[in-house]
């Protein structure tokens, strides 16, 4: 397994290779978890994203992101900005960043400053964020205050 500052840095340009002008984004690793109980079993998907901002904005590029053998694979991108903004909460029951979007999609975001490696066995990726994370808390803040 790569190390955390080689995902990291793959997670960075997976990024970069979908947004314009990506470079001089902000950039966090964000986790969806979603668990679902039935009677017999319960099964848990986990999301990984990498999300983007500008320190001083207000809008976010949510890009999901797939790891296979420390290679990061990015999908499409999603910019939310205060046009397409429905909601914001700084956290939920699970301690989640939820953000809305005005055509329904739902992001429960878990994101921490550094994910140790034991949390990969649950699908997160390891990565080391805490600057990153502190700018995060302050657009968090930001979003959720108004």
């Amino acid at each position: 397994m790569p190390s955390k500052e080689e995902l990291k840095a793959a997670m960075h340009a997976a990024f970069e290779s979908v947004v314009g002008n990506g470079a001089s984004y902000t950039k966090v690793y964000a986790a969806e978890i979603k668990q679902k109980n039935f009677i017999v079993f319960r099964t848990t998907t986990v999301s990984n994203f990498v999300v983007g901002f500008k320190p001083g904005g207000t809008d976010l590029v949510v890009v999901p992101v797939d790891e296979k053998n420390g290679t990061i694979t990015p999908g499409v991108p999603l910019t939310i900005t205060d046009a397409n903004r429905a909601s914001v909460k700084k956290r939920d029951l699970q301690g989640r960043f939820v953000l809305k979007t005005t055509d329904g999609q739902t992001f429960r975001l878990s994101i921490i400053p550094s994910v140790p490696k034991v949390l990969s066995i649950a699908y997160q990726l390891p990565v080391d964020q805490k600057a990153e994370y502190e700018a995060f808390v302050a657009l968090r803040d930001a979003l959720t205050a108004s």
